[in-house]
């Protein structure tokens, strides 16, 4: 209904000048003037219009800017384009404030663990270092006091298993503290295609099939290359892992535009991600595979939250995952 009004107003104000000019070419000045006034009146209307819109939008962002983010646009009852554009506001809104709430989230988390993984390895690794010490110096006396064969055969393996097993937990607690270790990337501006050619020499053909696509083949991201290649490299292994019992394994990476950014999918056709854990493959230490450590997707998600982008998952049971890695719009070149 609004949308008719507006059209009428428009109608009427062309209408009306052309009156005014041939009343004015036929000397009826005081109509015309009448006519002027009215022009001016439906201008003025129009104008108080486009000003509650504008109003309205200066109010949704000040609101913004100072953090409340649960206020939306009333939708006008009696319809129309305004109605449209008022929903379409709305669901921009919904979906932007669902995704800094997933962010916000999500760092929190991040910072959260490397707090206890920081506290935890470092009270680990001040009581193994001296342990490892302890036993080697043991192990020296006990060589140079010359013990009987027997006596020193059973303390050198009681030393030797102290030593090895405190080796391997300090090797397992430096393996986690690369949670809390991702330094700041360098980026750049670089083919994804390159990437690809270098991920290919590390996974040729064999029991998986691995495919690479680039669309355009010119596309570029500006991101830290090691970095990202970390990345995928994790991902290709766990989908490798994850299909390499099917009876045509195959792993997909694909990269393309979608809404002007630049984005790379991982995809196997595995056996898929039980429903349960799918919202913990991204948590430290979660993890689904016997002997796993459970900090690889955690270190790709924390890599690419430094890059100001998004790693998500989609699977399904014996049909498959696909990762999905999203770079900032402003980073695009």
């Amino acid at each position: 209904m609004k949308r008719y009004v507006l059209f009428l107003k428009i109608g009427l104000l062309i209408l009306l000048s052309l009156s005014i000019a041939f009343l004015l070419l036929k000397g009826l000045y005081f109509t015309a003037v009448m006519c002027f006034l009215i022009l001016l009146g439906i201008a003025f209307s129009l104008y108080l219009d486009q000003r509650k819109m504008l109003q309205r939008m200066e109010h949704l962002i000040a609101n913004i800017r100072y953090g409340d983010m649960n206020l939306s646009f009333p939708v006008p009852s009696a319809g129309g384009a305004e109605a449209s554009l008022t929903r379409a506001m709305n669901e921009a809104l919904s979906a932007f404030r669902t995704r800094l709430y997933n962010v916000v989230v999500s760092e929190a988390e991040t910072e959260a663990w490397q707090k206890l993984i920081r506290v935890l390895t470092h009270e680990i690794m001040n009581s193994i270092a001296p342990i490892i010490s302890l036993s080697e110096t043991v192990t020296e006396r006990a060589a140079s006091n010359g013990l009987n064969e027997r006596d020193y055969g059973i303390m050198l393996q009681a030393m030797q298993t102290i030593h090895r097993r405190s080796k391997g937990l300090l090797d397992f607690v430096e393996n986690y503290r690369k949670l809390t270790r991702i330094p700041a990337p360098t980026q750049q501006l670089f083919p994804i295609s390159t990437l690809f050619d270098d991920l290919r020499g590390l996974y040729p053909a064999g029991d998986v099939s691995f495919s690479f696509s680039v669309r355009p083949t010119d596309l570029r991201v500006y991101a830290d290359r090691s970095m990202i290649e970390q990345v995928l490299i994790n991902l290709l292994k766990n989908a490798a892992e994850a299909c390499k019992d099917c009876s045509f394994p195959e792993v997909r990476v694909n990269a393309f535009r979608r809404e002007g950014v630049p984005v790379i999918t991982v995809s196997d056709n595995g056996c898929g991600i039980v429903p349960e854990a799918m919202d913990k493959v991204f948590v430290p230490f979660f993890t689904t595979k016997q002997g796993g450590s459970g900090i690889g997707l955690s270190v790709c998600r924390q890599i690419m939250n430094r890059h100001g982008g998004s790693i998500t998952v989609v699977s399904e049971e014996e049909k498959g995952t696909t990762f999905t890695l999203q770079f900032p719009q402003t980073r695009v070149l």
